[in-house]
This record gives structure tokens, C-alpha cells and sequence, in this order.
């Protein structure tokens, strides 16, 4: 005996989905979709999902005089904030390799910034030394 793969083919005239499965598809297309004539276009809206907050507000918005679409929120704030400097003495350490110990902390190969505390712990290690200022500066640019 031999398999054959027979595919079905639909007769002349014959619809792929019954005129009942039609009908409720488009009662549901009516029911959730609502679409509405404009001068210019076309515009289909969808309804809130369940849940959603309607009291978001859109970022999205005409910021300029000739309505452009774009971040309206972007204007809002005009000067630029400064960065919160950390106040924690910081101290420069180089390390030949990378180090992780699970009371002080990870240090990778190069130089590395790290607490006083922290760097008293590394200093005893024989591939950590302290960086001098100079040495920082010349290695980052400055």
C-alpha cells in the first residue's frame, strides 16, 4: 500500500467559511472596532481594554505652531539638572586582574574607584596597589 496526501480543493462556487461564521464576524468587527469618516481620512479607533487608566496623560502632542507631532513633554523642563555629586570619600586603586570578594566587593583589571574602607581591604592583596592622581588623570585624559 502507498500513503497519498490528498488535499482537500473546494468546488466552484463554494465558500471557505459558512455565511453564519461571516455574520458573527462582523457582528464582533461592529461591536469592538468603531470606524469613523473624517474630512481627510479614514480613522478606526478601538475601545479601552479593561483595566486601563484613563487618566494617563500622552507625552505625545503638537509642539510647535504648525502642529507638528513630538515629545511635548521634552519642553517642559528648560534648564538642564545637575548630576548628584556622591559625598563618600572615593579612593583610586589599580588592579593587575579581575578580583571579586564577597564582603568588599568586585574590582576589575585597570583602575578602580572604591571606598576607604574598601580599599584597605584590597591594598592587602599582592595585584592591588593605590593609583596616585596623576597617574588617574593621565590614563582617563585630563
Amino acid at each position: 500500500m502507498t500513503k497519498e496526501n490528498n488535499m482537500a480543493v473546494l468546488a466552484d462556487g463554494e465558500a471557505v467559511i459558512t455565511e453564519e461564521m461571516a455574520k458573527s464576524f462582523e457582528d464582533f468587527m461592529k461591536a469592538e472596532v468603531k470606524i469613523s469618516e473624517t474630512e481627510d481620512a479614514t480613522v478606526i479607533t478601538a475601545p479601552n481594554k479593561a483595566g486601563s487608566s484613563k487618566s494617563k496623560k500622552s507625552s505625545l502632542g503638537g509642539v510647535t505652531d504648525t502642529d507638528v507631532i513630538g515629545n511635548a513633554d521634552s519642553q517642559k523642563s528648560a534648564k538642564p539638572t545637575a548630576k548628584a555629586v556622591s559625598k563618600k570619600a572615593t579612593v583610586a586603586i589599580y588592579s593587575e586582574r579581575n578580583a571579586r570578594w564577597s564582603d568588599v566587593g568586585e574590582i576589575h583589571r585597570g583602575y578602580n574607584f572604591v571606598t576607604r574602607e574598601q580599599a584597605e581591604k584590597w591594598l592587602t592583596r599582592k595585584h592591588v596597589r593605590e593609583a596616585t592622581p596623576e597617574e588617574v588623570a593621565s590614563e582617563y585624559g585630563a
